[in-house]
């Protein structure tokens, strides 16, 4: 791979635009944006406190910064440098802003949950949604294609789900969950469906149509902690729910019923999985689990499709050395990758559907790739740098690599990134 020169950073915000063709990145109370090759910069802003979040609208054209301190968002337009806009949330406090899909609504979460609000940067004028449960995505999500919203909320102590169109955001649907502790929603990519997750106590996962009709609640009777994670294949025909057992039910969405459970054993004997050079069986490491503390590192937190739906990465927190892929196509194991050190962070490539990026913390970043069949360890050429995260471009051409407050783009070779397109091609 060929490295940049190291630049500056702050709070590791350092954010690819959609189209791929920026990177934006925090320099304390300076914004500054760099063609996505060459790193020259291209504009330069300066905000009036420490950026502490940075995001692009979907079409490029904008981006903006807040200041959760001050309450303060700043948007800024990359082609008219004379235009600006400024949202002072006051008293009610700031603590996450996204864009709306369409690009020109700023969608703000205010401290205490108290309200959500969306300016629109055409009208000048702001709408308030009341009663939200949580001021995280886990409880509000757009479906694909931008045209609907589902925000879950919660009052007089029952939990339910608003469904919003997005032109003139008025509300069509309002049900009442029969949950009595939502934990997250989660929009199928085809937009028929809404998984809702119960709370970790209750292993309960209830599926309904946008309209509020219950389609299916899925429920394991067995004594102990519920779902952990979960998580849509990108078809929507599969969703995957990881629990504190160390299991992944894989649901179908012709019956909801459970296709098959993906176990995460301590004892693995299959000898494909096995290095050659090892004979089975082999046991793996894991960290004591202390149950008598919360949130016990235990349980299946990862489920992550990779952009076909064809692997599955599954990560188990007493396990936190090891990734296992699983192939979809087959329902088997594909591999399990062993790391010295905790896995800190992974990353499918956008593009490229069976390359996988992950970092442990070290000076490393490393790399599987599904048709090699085998890891490849990459140092990155620099002195005391260590890779706290990762990102891609969306194009899948680059990925930013950030130390604790610097960064650099690594770029795969061209002969590689073309042997892995003909790859994929074949």
């Amino acid at each position: 791979m060929d490295f940049t020169e190291l630049y500056k950073q702050t709070s590791n915000l350092c954010i690819f635009s959609p189209n791929g063709l920026y990177i934006a990145i925090a320099v304390q109370h300076r914004l500054v944006i760099r063609d996505a090759e060459s790193l020259q910069i291209v504009q330069l802003f300066s905000c009036i406190d420490n950026i502490q979040a940075i995001e692009w609208s979907k079409d490029s054209e904008y981006i903006l910064c807040a200041s959760y301190k001050l309450g303060v968002i700043q948007v800024w337009s990359l082609s008219d440098q004379e235009w600006t806009a400024k949202i002072n949330e006051g008293v009610v406090g700031l603590t996450r802003v996204q864009w709306a899909p369409d690009g020109r609504h700023i969608i703000s979460f205010s401290d205490f949950k108290i309200r959500i609000s969306i300016w629109s940067l055409i009208t000048k004028e702001v709408i308030y949604i009341q009663y939200p449960k949580f001021n995280s995505t886990k409880g509000f999500k757009f479906r694909k294609d931008g045209n609907y919203l589902a925000v879950a909320g919660r009052k007089d102590c029952k939990d339910f789900i608003n469904i919003y169109e997005c032109n003139e955001w008025s509300l069509l649907k309002h049900f009442v969950i029969e949950d009595s502790d939502l934990q997250e929603i989660l929009w199928s990519p085809d937009g028929k469906y809404l998984a809702v997750i119960n709370n970790s106590l209750e292993y309960n996962v209830y599926i309904y149509y946008p309209d509020g009709r219950l389609i299916k609640k899925y429920t394991n009777n067995k004594i102990g902690l519920g779902v952990k994670s979960a998580n849509w294949s990108p078809s929507a025909q599969i969703l995957a729910v990881g629990d504190y057992e160390q299991n992944v039910t894989l649901l179908n969405n012709y019956t909801w019923d459970p296709l098959i459970k993906f176990s995460h054993d301590t004892i693995i004997e299959d000898s494909t999985i096995v290095n050659e050079m090892i004979n089975p069986p082999v046991e793996l490491a894991t960290v004591p689990i202390e149950l008598n503390k919360p949130n016990p590192k235990i349980g299946i937190s990862m489920c992550l499709f990779n952009s076909t739906g064809i692997f599955l990465l599954t990560k188990n927190d007493n396990m936190p050395n090891y990734l296992w892929i699983w192939n979809i196509a087959t329902l088997k194991l594909v591999t399990i990758i062993e790391q010295l050190l905790p896995i800190k962070q992974v990353s499918w490539n956008p593009v490229i559907p069976g390359r996988l990026a992950f970092i442990t913390g070290n000076s490393n970043i490393y790399f599987w790739d599904a048709e090699m069949g085998y890891c490849e360890c990459v140092d990155v050429p620099a002195l005391n740098f260590e890779v706290h995260s990762i990102k891609w471009n969306p194009n899948g051409k680059s990925i930013v690599l950030m130390d604790k407050d610097k960064f650099c783009l690594a770029f795969p070779i061209e002969d590689e990134l073309e042997d892995a397109e003909n790859m994929e091609e074949e």
